[in-house]
Parts: structure tokens; sequence; C-alpha cells
């Protein structure tokens, strides 16, 4: 039986983890319950990147709406890199953070004017990103093939262990006074009076306050009080090769092709970028694809010669959350008083950071960053989908 909380936190991934460090901190009485263990879905199963840039995907929308919401996140993700930062001054080791900047590399005229346009974007919400070129590029980058004629740089970007990471913040937020229960399974949740009551696989709980940030499954969530969350999510696969010495400090991504390559600090390369994993596998975790698997190796080795050279040591799946229009949503829940959603986009980057925000507001301060832009009372309007659907519905190619 868990014990009744003040705020009962659903999902153990990094939001979870950080909405319980984050409050604890402060005092606040909190509880986190995961049907699994602690960062063993997305959290735990991503590549570990840190972007700010706009994704590939989203760069090539010309729609005004659609460029109108490629744009609104982009402060937040310019500021989670902050938090980051902190974040690996802060907690019990090394969480192996960089921020040595990110390219998004063009191999066509056309890529390069999309990679222009998405810089003026970028601009306009105060992202420092330009195009770079010819010498320029071959002395910050001299790891290139000579396939690469550009690429849009951002100091900003970086990476972070995500195995490392968010059991760190756990341990924080363990110390600060914070539960956790795991292989704790949500079954029913409903409003009773001025409480929830929540019904799990260990039995019931009584909270006054609820927090979704179960990420690609918080739909499912949030359905059982009655809540329509635009989330979905989709299977991704990611590669690791055996260690190197030191070549690549920096995050790289694709304008056109499905890439994101970064080195960790024991020297192996990560490859990933969303190439499909196969969700039937009857087991909770997705089936290897040995076509992403060459795919993707293929395109890291065609821009970065030298990994050709390396063996690859290992390759997994994981999930990924999708928010139809690609910004997060944060905040109280209206005509649901106590009720809170803390879902990211481009999660792991700024799921920290979207969790202090939203730990600022249960505990009642005004947000340090305005959320309200992010809140669920934007889709009543109604927002298409389009621009995710097809990239990832689409199968990718060499």
């Amino acid at each position: 039986m868990i014990e009744d909380t003040d705020v009962l936190v659903v999902g153990g991934g990094v939001m979870g983890c950080a909405l319980a460090y984050y409050l604890a901190r402060e005092g606040v009485e909190v509880a986190v319950i995961d049907r699994h263990d602690l960062n063993t879905q997305a959290s735990g199963t991503n590549a570990g990147s840190l972007h700010v840039q706009i994704l590939s995907h989203w760069a090539r929308v010309e729609n005004a709406d659609a460029i109108a919401a490629t744009q609104r996140p982009l402060p937040i993700y310019v500021e989670a890199i902050n938090v980051w930062r902190a974040l690996s001054r802060e907690l019990d080791c090394d969480i192996e953070f960089s921020a040595e900047g990110g390219f998004m590399v063009a191999e066509t005229d056309e890529e390069m004017r999309i990679l222009e346009r998405k810089c003026a974007r970028e601009r306009e919400r105060g992202v420092d990103s330009r195009v770079v070129s010819g010498n320029e590029l071959a002395a910050l980058a001299p790891y290139f093939s000579d396939a690469v004629i550009g690429a849009s740089f951002c100091p900003y970007e970086g990476k972070v262990n995500p195995i490392i990471a968010t059991p760190a913040l756990a341990r924080g937020a363990e110390r600060a006074g914070a539960r956790f229960f795991r292989h704790t399974e949500l079954r029913a949740l409903a409003r009773k009076r001025d409480v929830f009551e929540a019904e799990t696989s260990r039995g019931r709980v009584r909270a006054r306050r609820v927090v979704v940030a179960a990420g690609a499954w918080s739909a499912e969530v949030a359905a059982m009080v009655g809540l329509e969350l635009p989330v979905n999510r989709r299977a991704l696969h990611m590669n690791v090769t055996e260690g190197a010495t030191p070549l690549v400090p920096h995050l790289i991504q694709h304008m056109g092709r499905r890439l994101t390559l970064k080195q960790a600090s024991d020297g192996a390369m990560i490859v990933g970028g969303g190439w499909p994993a196969d969700e039937r596998s009857g087991g909770p975790n997705p089936r290897v694809l040995r076509t992403s698997i060459e795919g993707n190796l293929w395109i890291a080795a065609h821009l970065v010669p030298k990994l050709a050279e390396l063996r690859l040591l290992r390759t997994w799946t994981g999930f990924i959350n999708i928010i139809i229009d690609g910004s997060p949503v944060l905040g109280p829940v209206p005509g649901l008083p106590g009720l809170f959603v803390s879902l990211a986009s481009v999660g792991f980057t700024s799921g920290p950071l979207c969790a202090h925000l939203v730990a600022e507001t249960i505990r009642g301060e005004d947000p340090s960053m305005d959320i309200a832009p992010f809140s669920i009372e934007r889709f009543k309007a109604g927002v298409s989908s389009a621009a995710v659907n097809t990239f990832f519905e689409q199968s990718p190619t060499l």
C-alpha cells in the first residue's frame, strides 16, 4: 500500500524524476509511480542528444501556422541547456554533459536553402545559429566528408548520458524526501471531492495534486480522467560502436536524411536519428530492424568516413513521444483542479526545464518562463499534425 501524498507524479522517466527533484528540494511531499523501473522506457533508451535547432522535419514546413509552431518552443530549448549545465554541477556524479555545439548538415543546394530559412526563423527567437561552409566548416569540423557542402551551426547543442543522468536526478530527489514506487501500475484515476484517488497495482493512494508525466504513454493516463492529450508514440532505433580516439565533439544531424551522431565520453559513436523499429515484438520493447541498422550506419559513415573503421557493438530500440504540434504541454488543466500535465517535446533535452517550470506552478509560484503558450487549452482550436505524421510514416531512404 502506498501512503497518501500531496503530489503524485505518474511516470518515472527524466520528467518524473526531475519533478520529484525540484518539488522535494522545496519541501513539497511527492511520490512517483512507474509501472516499470525508473528510466527504462523512452528516457533510458534515447540517444542523449541535446537539441536546440529546429528539427529537420519541422524545418521543411511552409504553412504559416506550422512555422509559428516550430518557433514557439525555441527559447525553452536554449534555457534547457542551461538547466542541464546546472544539473551537471549539482548532481552526485558525472552525467557526461557536454555542449560543444551542433551541426545540421546539407548535401544539396536545396538543403542549404532550407537551412538558411531555418536559421532565420531561429534567430527571430533568439537562437544563435548560422550557416557555415567552405574553409570555415572544414576548420570547425574537419571530420566531415566531401559530401557535406555546408551546415547550420548552433553553439548551444550537446549531449548527456541518459543512463546516468535520470538515476542521478532520482537519487537527488530521494535525498530531499521524495518517494519512488517502482513496478507500480496506475489502473484508475478519479477526482473525488477535493482529492484524487489512484488505484494502483500496490493499492490505493490519495493525492491532493497529480502530474501526468508519462511521456509517450501520457494519453492513456489522461484518458482516465476524461482528458484528451494529442500525443502518440513511435518506435525508433539506435546504434553504438566501439570506442575511438576523440574525433567528433559536436552533435551531428542531417537536413535531408535521418541521422543523429555524437561521440560519447568513452569514445563510442552513438548513431540514431529516427530510423524505425518494429513494434510487433510482443514484448515491452520493439524489435530491431536490420534495414534500420544498415541504413543508419551507412549515412553516418557517408558523412564521417572514420566511422566505417569501427565495429558495431550494440543496437537497441525505444519509443519517442510525438506531440502533434511539436511543442510541450505544460501546466494546470482547466476544469480539473489539482491536475497538471508535464509533457515535453524533444523530451530528454527539455525534460528537466519543463519539470522545473511545472514544479514552480505546483508550488503556487509564477513560472520563471512564460508557459501560457504551452497550455493544453491551445488544442481546443484544433492543430494540424500533418508535418509530424508525414515524417514518421514515410519510409526512410538513403
